[in-house]
């Protein structure tokens, strides 16, 4: 499925034509080009098997792009507002006076839950972390929240495994235990894993596409700080495992190169059984 969204790329690469220069057609994006030709605001120009586009009318293509796609913005000014770090819907409206200008996510953080009380920050403020059973938190501003070093970060895979912690968690021997979910936006709790030193173990499912997961976008990222959890009676488990998700997963995954050498084992017993474990059966 294609993703046909207006970028701060597609964005630089529409100025440098609107300034005159021709860009070559595999620079940019097929929807976007074929858009702007059906509108007669494209040009291209053949040189044997290269191609090149110029625009036809420069001023007809910024009120094009602007109607369109910047919300009334003029494309270097829309480009500067995308490229800031922190922007918001209000800073929007009072920049071009439209909030959907640019694309926001505004939906940012991740949900933590607990068995027993944390002691955690907020910036400056230090609160307890304890929610009750049936209640997890979500944490907002990933940057300002701080927890004990000696806490131990469970990453869960599954939304539904998360939504039962507590009969998980006698798998993890640690005094104390932050479950974190993975979902909706797993990039914004691995880039709070990067800024600090709690240890990190991978909760997932005993498969190929699981392992994968946690390779590069965990190990990738954390190294051996990072681990991925496995029950010391998982042979027995992938014996009576599922052996249609492995045939599945096999072609794609089959050449995987497993960076993290602890988990050579695993990956040669599902070879080894060609049957793969859900974390869910635990």
């Amino acid at each position: 499925m294609r993703n046909n969204r207006f970028s701060v790329s597609i964005a630089e690469k529409i100025n440098r034509m609107l300034n005159g220069e021709a860009l070559a057609s595999s620079a940019l994006p097929q929807w976007i080009a074929d858009e702007l030709r059906q509108e007669g605001l494209l040009s291209v120009a053949s040189q044997g098997s290269r191609k090149s586009y110029r625009v036809i009318d420069a001023d007809a293509c910024v009120r094009y792009i602007m109607s369109r796609y910047t919300g009334g913005a003029e494309l270097d000014q829309w480009i500067n507002l995308a490229e800031q770090p922190e922007i918001d819907r209000s800073m929007l409206v009072r920049a071009v006076g439209n909030s959907k200008a640019i694309h926001l996510r505004t939906f940012r953080g991740f949900l933590v839950n607990c068995c027993e009380p944390i002691e955690a920050m907020m910036g400056e403020r230090r609160f307890v972390l304890s929610p009750i059973e049936g209640i997890a938190v979500f944490i907002q501003h990933p940057s300002e929240f701080r927890i004990p070093t000696d806490v131990v970060i469970v990453g869960v895979e599954n939304g539904e495994s998360f939504s039962k912690i507590r009969r998980y968690r006698n798998l993890f021997n640690a005094d104390k235990v932050l479950f974190a979910s993975r979902y909706p936006q797993s990039a914004d709790l691995r880039n709070w894993l990067m800024e600090i030193s709690n240890p990190y173990i991978h909760f997932g499912d005993f498969d190929l596409a699981g392992i994968r997961i946690y390779l590069s976008e965990i190990y990738n990222y954390l190294g051996t700080r990072a681990s991925f959890y496995i029950p010391d009676d998982i042979e027995e488990r992938l014996r009576s495992g599922n052996s249609e998700l492995y045939d599945r997963q096999y072609a794609r995954y089959k050449d995987m190169r497993v960076t993290d050498p602890r988990l050579l084992p695993l990956v040669e017993m599902i070879h080894s059984y060609r049957k793969v474990y859900e974390q869910e059966g635990l």
